[in-house]
């Protein structure tokens, strides 16, 4: 029974350290799978090509026009379609007078930066997404494999008692205490388990893995970055991150707007070539051909109107969004020290302690210096404080995502 134990005891050490298996997938590894096979990054993308469609549309001109009129019936001939008598041709070109044309095309080219930008945005929340699940997959699977130890060392306990009981050797009560022990521990196995189900589906869909793959994760946890100073990394968000960059393109594209409603105030003008063998004052008339819509009821006025709203509201939502931003990355950066803070109380010396009081233990126990249920206790003392910093490991991992997040670039690799 001891030497199982102290397997156990070394086998938590391993899993409560940073170190991942060869065979883990790794959090970079997990990014660059997403990059690549992500169907919906992949079908945002698609907008993108979508915009440039629309910037194609916006530079092409008017088609011209072309207009036919000829003689259907000649009565005094008695002859249908006859152009020889007489027939008119006309041919036009409607041109915009107030830059509609240069106008659309700003605009569609500001649309194309704007899909771009959100398509960045895009890849940050799905690689948010990513480190969060990864993480706390991360720590269900060393939870896992805690609780696979842990399990195992009663089942050989159990054994162990039941031969006890047999000669006497322990009472009934004790013999029953170590399965409810056990039970209770199988019960947080099974709870561990079905959470981890639900983390590993949501890898599956987010890296587009076969239903029955099996994802390894792994806790590593990077260095703390001490020189960090939350002023600077305000300005860097500020400065980098997608969602701003798009509020303010989207500002730039209402006022391009605004130039294009107002061009549309003033209507295209069609100039063509019109030439009639016989209908007008003389034969073969050549006459110049001005057309043009009379904007005496609709100005636009209400487009224009509207556009200079949306430039209001942008100016808003942009100004909303820098102090959101503001907040996010002050939020971030406490929680990353605090956490880091937490981590620090879990010194080797102390580890070693524990792991040397749990071997004492166990020692103790098979001597019956202690009780079962000191024993006991002292067991989950142990497996308690495992957990706690398995569990604050992963809250270390997913505050470093979140600051990665809130700056808008990855700023801590791991």
């Amino acid at each position: 029974m001891n030497k199982s134990l102290n397997g156990f005891i070394l086998f938590i050490l391993s899993i409560t350290s940073a170190s991942a298996q060869d065979s883990a997938l790794t959090f970079l590894q997990a990014k660059d799978r997403l990059i690549k096979k992500n169907f919906y990054l992949l079908a945002a993308y698609y907008e993108i090509n979508q915009a440039e469609a629309q910037v194609v549309q916006a530079k092409l001109y008017y088609n011209p026009t072309i207009y036919w009129n000829q003689e259907a019936y000649n009565k005094t001939q008695d002859k249908y379609l006859k152009a020889s008598n007489q027939y008119e041709a006309q041919i036009s070109q409607t041109i915009s007078i107030a830059g509609r044309h240069t106008n659309t095309v700003k605009l569609a080219r500001i649309n194309l930066e704007l899909n771009k930008v959100q398509f960045t945005d895009v890849m940050r929340s799905l690689l948010y997404d990513l480190g969060n699940n990864y993480n706390n997959l991360a720590a269900l699977e060393a939870k896992e494999k805690l609780y696979n130890a842990v399990l195992s060392s009663y089942q050989r306990l159990i054994a162990a008692s039941k031969k006890e009981l047999e000669v006497g050797a322990i009472s009934v009560t004790e013999d029953l205490r170590i399965k409810s022990e056990y039970i209770a521990v199988k019960t947080q196995a099974l709870d561990n388990a079905n959470q981890k189900e639900q983390y590993l589906s949501q890898l599956r869909t987010l890296l587009q893995y076969p239903k029955d793959t099996l994802i390894q994760a792994a806790q590593k946890i990077p260095l703390f970055n001490s020189t960090f100073v939350l002023d600077s990394l305000i300005d860097r968000a500020l400065a980098v991150r997608p969602d701003l960059k798009v509020s303010k393109l989207y500002q730039e594209y209402q006022q391009q707007n605004l130039k294009l409603q107002r061009s549309l105030a003033v209507p295209d003008l069609s100039i063509g070539y019109d030439y009639d063998l016989g209908g007008n004052y003389k034969p073969n008339y050549s006459g110049l051909v001005l057309q043009m819509p009379l904007p005496l009821f609709n100005r636009n006025q209400g487009n224009i109107k509207e556009a200079k709203y949306n430039i209001q509201q942008s100016a808003l939502q942009r100004d909303y969004l820098k102090i959101t931003i503001t907040n996010q990355v002050i939020s971030a950066f406490n929680q990353y020290k605090k956490i880091y803070e937490g981590l620090t109380n879990y010194t080797d010396e102390y580890l070693n302690s524990l792991t040397q009081l749990n071997r004492n233990t166990n020692t103790y126990f098979q001597k019956r210096d202690i009780s079962l249920l000191e024993f006991i206790d002292y067991q989950r003392i142990y497996i308690s404080t495992n957990i706690q910093l398995i569990e604050l490991r992963q809250q270390f991992l997913n505050s470093v995502n979140t600051l990665n997040f809130s700056i808008g670039e990855t700023i801590i690799d791991y």
